[in-house]
């Protein structure tokens, strides 16, 4: 009887927690982020390109957060510029750095208790830009992004105050597909998926 007492007494705290904090903050927030990320890509080999992997690499993102509170729950819009990396690499031995600019919106729901956040959603490509820089080669390497897909996010957040540190995962619901040159070489289609993993902070006005 003690034990349920006191595991009672515990979620009504939190779940009092919850609603101060929701009162305090008030149904509507604003909020700036700034994060790091991590990315690996994972390629289709070619014969006659010989694309066979894609290096991990960092790469940052920043934006703007929007978040609509419920008891307990929320919706978090977000418009972000993202900056993905990854190193391209040859059977040849010739490699490119390739970088990824994305304007993304990801849509997020989260469910919150105290200064806890669980959330997840989809994340939306609206605008991209592809560039490449040669890092290892005779002949040059142009990759470029023709087909974006949606992706998703799933994380876990704390919140201290204003300022709120989050980790998530991202995935793709269906591989994107690029376009590779080589050389004089015609260019090749490949669908290839990215994996990333990120950092964020974020402070709410």
């Amino acid at each position: 009887m003690k034990t349920r007492y006191y595991l009672l007494l515990l979620t009504l705290l939190l779940c009092g927690s919850g609603v101060s904090t929701l009162q305090a903050k008030g149904p509507i927030q604003l909020g700036i982020k700034a994060g790091l990320q991590s990315q690996s890509m994972h390629a289709s080999k070619d014969d006659l390109l010989g694309v066979f992997s894609a290096d991990r690499d960092f790469g940052y993102q920043l934006g703007f957060v929007a978040r609509f509170n419920l008891p307990m729950w929320y919706v978090q819009p977000e418009l972000v510029y993202a900056n993905h990396r990854f190193t391209m690499n040859m059977e040849d031995d010739a490699s490119t750095k390739v970088r990824v600019n994305n304007l993304e919106l990801p849509i997020l729901v989260g469910w919150k208790i105290a200064f806890f956040r669980l959330f997840g959603g989809p994340v939306f490509t609206l605008m991209n830009n592809t560039s490449t820089k040669m890092k290892s080669s005779s002949e040059a390497i142009n990759v470029e992004l023709i087909k974006s897909t949606i992706a998703y996010q799933l994380g876990v957040g704390v919140e201290l105050g204003r300022i709120g540190v989050d980790m998530r995962y991202g995935g793709q619901f269906k591989k994107a597909e690029y376009s590779v040159m080589k050389g004089t070489q015609p260019a090749r289609n490949y669908r290839m998926s990215m994996n990333q993993w990120q950092l964020n902070v974020c402070y709410m006005f």
